[in-house]
């Protein structure tokens, strides 16, 4: 049985991003007959990995130094003997992944373009992903530059986003999802819930349905508020996410991989930023007409309120909205996880 090992983290500073892609890759690989195997610096999401079927390796490291790791990662990819590794990680150097070459193929998952990586394939799943980037960023460097697989048809979705069909796009939008990402580093759970009660077009009107994460940090003070409105609903540890978003009418979404499934879905979405990046994909779902951007909520004065406007814009605009949820489905299937394992690893 072919191994692979994934190295990749997550908590309440870098959020879930990385380990949550990771898992929707190794469950594609696991159904392929794949053993997988995490490897993470520190426990923040050993429970999660370990809860999908999963072994997970807590190395007592600083995610943030890798180079320093290897007296804790080596004898673990030893005794493993992975046939191929993949890093999914910002805090990676060329050091370290020509060191880790010599374990395995390695496969790197990519955003950022920040130096040319010296790995075997590289993975840019975004819809904004262009061939042309990543030959500049090798051109006049000696490292060759490596296989590509670009593009959302390698976006890695759990399965559960494998969907033949969705709801057809309802006149009135009865039911609003709100996800802020991994550990909501902006507060911004607490911020949109106190706007939508304050505005009185929005307060009452429809139901807004809230994904809170482990990590985050406003918990127990969301929770109370929740409790005095009856239109507010909280979903915490939620085992089936497409079942929550096929189930509401629009969705307000930081522009994280978040938007991919969403996409899967066709559900009509406002996306914004909340790290610098996630403007690349606010910016291109945008530009296709698949979402509203409503902009960085770091930056932008008025961005609690441009989201509220844009939200009255598109429960009055139900034609926009099966446009904008058609374009979704048609950019996301599902299949980008199995896609990519049987391209690089079978």
């Amino acid at each position: 049985m072919k191994k692979l090992l994934f190295r990749a983290d997550g908590n309440a500073a870098i959020g879930a991003g990385h380990i949550m892609r990771c898992l929707s890759i190794g469950e594609a690989a696991r159904e392929l007959g794949l053993e997988c195997v995490y490897v993470t610096a520190d426990a923040s999401f050993e429970k999660v990995i370990q809860d999908r079927g999963f072994s997970c390796v807590v190395m007592n490291t600083l995610y943030s130094d890798m180079d320093c790791e290897w007296p804790a990662l080596e004898p673990v990819l030893t005794r493993v003997g992975p046939d191929a590794v993949f890093i999914d990680s910002y805090y990676v150097t060329p050091d370290y992944l020509k060191r880790l070459g010599a374990y395995g193929k390695t496969i790197y998952l990519d955003d950022v373009l920040a130096f040319a990586y010296p790995v075997d394939v590289l993975i840019n799943y975004n819809i904004y992903a262009d061939r042309e980037d990543y030959e500049s960023l090798y051109s006049g460097e000696s490292t060759t530059m490596p296989e590509l697989l670009l593009g959302a048809g390698y976006v890695p979705l759990r399965k559960e986003f494998q969907l033949s069909e969705v709801p057809p796009v309802r006149a009135h939008m009865e039911r609003v999802l709100v996800s802020v990402g991994g550990a909501d580093p902006e507060r911004m759970a607490l911020k949109f819930l106190n706007c939508f009660i304050q505005d009185r077009e929005l307060a009452g009107r429809c139901e807004f349905h809230f994904i809170l994460n482990s990590l985050e940090p406003d918990r127990e003070e969301i929770k109370e508020i929740a409790a005095r409105h009856s239109w507010i609903f909280l979903h915490e540890n939620v085992r089936r996410m497409s079942e929550l978003m096929l189930n509401c009418d629009a969705a307000i979404s930081a522009a994280g991989s978040t938007l991919y499934e969403l996409s899967a879905c066709g559900v009509p979405t406002i996306t914004y930023v909340l790290a610098d990046n996630q403007i690349p994909g606010a910016s291109a779902f945008e530009a296709r007409g698949i979402m509203v951007n409503a902009g960085d909520c770091r930056k932008k004065p008025d961005f609690l309120a441009g989201v509220c406007r844009e939200l009255k814009l598109l429960a009055a605009d139900a034609k926009r909205r099966v446009k904008m949820s058609k374009k979704g489905r048609e950019t996301a299937d599902g299949t980008g996880a199995e896609q990519m394992i049987r391209e690089i690893v079978l």
